[in-house]
């Protein structure tokens, strides 16, 4: 994104994280990882090109307080447009810290994204989470934690989708979780699929079209075939016109 692009985004989201920051305060647990979303710095500025991944929720994250002018600053408790962005991603295979070539998720994402950009492909694409916040100590969030936040996180979910204007929206969630989103998306109404196809012996890859942006429901790939997961979403990617 360019400069003004990203400033509009930042603008955008902070008054969305302090209502969400209020609306979580009293929720359980009281240490919460807080999360905003990362693109690499080669995301595609033209509209319908990039690809956007997205998880549930973060397992645990950064260092930080609990305010805005600290998520969107440039010192302690930055969350977001950070220094190295998704370059982490690539920098962290190997890693004595946290290695990414030891994560499911990100081995099929780099194998969908390394299919389209070889070199660097990290740099290419951006990743978010259903939910911006989690326990600090990782895992998911409890269903009142979920339900305390998911209106904030579908309004700043529209937001991030705005800005990038992505080919393809690729969650790795199941449609259980992506379900309120998609329905906030789609003007409050269940969208319906536009294709299916079957991968990895009984999952899918349910794809729906919503105001022309591409949104593929998968299911996490942890446990799964990973070839043939990567296989299926570079496949529906490519037929995306």
């Amino acid at each position: 994104m360019t400069n003004e692009q990203v400033e509009k985004l930042r603008n955008e989201l902070i008054p969305l994280y302090d209502k969400l920051i209020k609306d979580v305060a009293e929720e359980q647990p009281e240490e919460k990882a807080f999360f905003c979303m990362q693109w690499g710095k080669h995301f595609p500025e033209r509209a319908n090109e990039g690809l956007m991944f997205v998880g549930r929720a973060t397992n645990g994250w950064q260092d930080h307080d609990y305010k805005t002018s600290s998520f969107f600053g440039h010192s302690f408790g930055q969350l977001f447009n950070l220094p190295d962005q998704m370059q982490w991603v690539e920098d962290g295979e190997g890693s004595s810290v946290y290695n990414t070539k030891s994560s499911a998720f990100w081995r099929v994402i780099k194998a969908v994204s390394s299919h389209f950009h070889p070199q660097n492909w990290s740099s290419y694409v951006a990743w978010s989470d259903v939910c911006k916040v989690a326990p600090w100590e990782g895992g998911n969030p409890s269903d009142s934690l979920y339900y305390a936040q998911i209106g904030d996180c579908e309004e700043i979910f529209k937001a991030e989708v705005r800005a990038l204007s992505p080919k393809a929206v690729i969650f790795f969630t199941g449609y259980s979780w992506a379900k309120d989103i998609l329905i906030s998306l789609n003007g409050g109404k269940e969208p319906r699929s536009v294709e299916t196809t079957l991968w990895g012996g009984g999952y899918k890859a349910v794809v729906y079209s919503i105001n022309g942006t591409t949104y593929i429901v998968s299911e996490h790939p942890q446990g799964k075939s990973e070839v043939e997961h990567a296989e299926t979403l570079i496949k529906i990617i490519e037929g995306i016109r």
